[in-house]
């Protein structure tokens, strides 16, 4: 993945969740062996998502916002 398609992704989520309170970022994954990747992350609060590509990021971060929607749905 290129540095280019990194920020394209970052800002397309940034304006996808835009009002959630999610942060979003990439970090460095490197192995002892293999090449090192950049690894996506959203954050709120106190919890961080991370994953591989923006696609399952996106997924998590949505199965996340519905897990807190039926929390909340409960109380």
């Amino acid at each position: 993945m290129t540095a280019d398609a990194i920020g394209s992704d970052l800002a397309d989520l940034r304006k996808e969740f835009e009002g959630s309170g999610f942060t979003f970022g990439t970090v460095w994954a490197s192995a002892g062996a293999g090449p090192d990747a950049r690894r996506l992350f959203a954050g709120h609060g106190t919890m961080l998502i991370t994953a591989w590509n923006a696609a399952e990021l996106r997924l998590r971060i949505r199965e996340e916002m519905r897990r807190s929607q039926q929390t909340a749905w409960e109380a």
